[in-house]
């Protein structure tokens, strides 16, 4: 697999976009006619003079290449391309969590019990993982993620769970160290610790798969104010409704598991996702209704990706508007990160990540911040994980909106055709643009001329 300046990208499609950056699904194109499908995360173009984010997007980069783990979604390169920085991760065909729960709640079904509980033992093996990971040195790296949401639960149409966007994941070797007292993730997402502006660990990600496993059973947001300050206040109270009361036909031995999954003080909780991930199995195979695998989620993550096609074929644009978002992708610019290139902190070296001097690439998932705003915002700028969500709470549980990002910057949408990402000579990059710009005007007007829109 060739490597630096030869490295190529073909993007497919734009899969999604936020405050902070956009995903694309690409190809990455190898010797001898190698393909792989990959998904490609970019820096929106006006964050990537801001130091203090590209340092926390390095961070994300330089700890997600340590992940190797199925249900953890993997990085495999980072680059520069077109002035702002990207990422490359293994691409997941599928749904998260969050579509999920809107297809179902559309078609007035409730999440099955059996279904919800595999999903979150999937969960703990994947952050089980990521907690106890070392270092080359054989020292823990002691990642918590911080950020657990049901955006950032991927599942593939076959079944699989993947964790995805470790963008405020705390870990020992990070150059953008955080803040005492300040609270990042989203917050309806937090654990009580991190809503008091307390130090947190592990626990604080068990807790917010208990927060995530009792919202699919009860069909309906646990800790959602009417304002950022409600919500904290809420989650600092921690105050869980018993989950039978709202939904009858949830085994009632599965109560004490939730309770101490969401115990307000950490030390009640659950100290591992390991034992909870147990508990959860334990009680699946003694009160289970039916069996459940991947195949059973697989038809959940289908369902929800036939709901999502007909709704992006109903939003579809005109020929006019796809050519112009054509034009725009078509002068993207891609090409791996060379170690030491000035970014402001240092670039990744996959050299030392275990994948050797001349291999680098692959693909990712979703993006994530510190006080106000939808998730908190990082120390300034830096919002990383700001990309799934713009989510539209009222989707699916009907209830008040969350908690928006400031105004994000106008986006593109997906381009119709495909458009080679490729590094070029940075000498006429500018006049191309330029020439390619005039010429999607002349071609629009054109088209609103034959179209009667304009007469003459």
């Amino acid at each position: 697999m060739a490597s630096g300046s030869d490295q190529r990208y073909r993007v497919i499609d734009r899969l999604e976009s936020g405050g902070m950056a956009e995903v694309f699904r690409a190809e990455a194109l190898g010797l001898q006619g190698f393909k792989k499908q990959v998904a490609i995360k970019r820096v929106l173009a006006h964050l990537a003079s801001k130091e203090s984010f590209i340092k926390m997007f390095l961070d994300e980069a330089r700890l997600s290449a340590r992940l190797s783990h199925s249900n953890c979604v993997q990085v495999f390169d980072i680059g520069v391309g077109d002035g702002t920085y990207f990422i490359v991760m293994e691409f997941v065909d599928g749904a998260n969590l969050r579509g999920i729960i809107d297809t179902l709640k559309a078609a007035n079904r409730p999440f099955p019990v059996e279904e919800a509980c595999y999903i979150a033992i999937e969960l703990a093996k994947g952050l089980q993982y990521a907690h106890y990971l070392l270092d080359e040195n054989n020292q823990p790296l002691g990642i918590v993620h911080r950020d657990m949401s049901p955006p950032n639960v991927l599942i593939t149409k076959h079944g699989e769970v993947k964790i995805v966007d470790f963008g405020l994941a705390k870990a020992h070797t990070q150059l953008e160290k955080s803040e005492p007292g300040v609270i990042k993730g989203k917050f309806s997402y937090l654990a009580p610790e991190a809503a008091r502006g307390q130090e947190v660990d592990a626990r604080a990600d068990i807790f917010a798969i208990g927060i995530m496993l009792w919202e699919l059973l009860a069909g309906k947001r646990l800790f959602l104010g009417k304002t950022d300050l409600e919500t904290v206040q809420m989650i600092q109270r921690a105050i869980v409704p018993p989950i039978t009361r709202i939904r009858p036909d949830v085994p009632p031995e599965l109560e004490p598991i939730l309770a101490r999954a969401l115990a307000s003080d950490p030390n009640q909780r659950y100290q591992t996702s390991r034992d909870l991930g147990a508990d959860l199995n334990a009680f699946l195979y003694r009160f289970g209704q039916h069996p459940v695998s991947d195949f059973e989620i697989g038809d959940l993550v289908n369902s929800a990706m036939e709901h999502r096609r007909r709704e992006r074929e109903a939003q579809r644009g005109t020929g006019v508007e796809q050519f112009l978002q054509w034009a725009e992708a078509a002068v993207f610019q891609f090409q791996s990160l060379q170690t030491g290139e000035h970014t402001g902190a240092r670039a990744l070296d996959v050299g030392t990540l275990g994948f050797g001097g001349s291999q680098s690439f692959g693909y990712g998932g979703d993006l994530r911040g510190t006080s106000g705003g939808g998730r908190a915002p990082i120390a300034t700028p830096g919002d990383l994980s700001a990309l799934e969500d713009d989510e539209p709470p009222a989707q699916g549980y009907g209830e008040a909106p969350a908690p928006r990002l400031p105004t994000p910057a106008p986006q593109h949408q997906p381009a119709p055709e495909p458009a080679m990402l490729a590094p070029q000579p940075k000498k006429g990059s500018l006049a191309t643009k330029l020439l390619l710009v005039l010429f999607a005007l002349a071609a629009a007007a054109g088209g609103l001329w034959a179209s009667g829109i304009i007469k003459r």
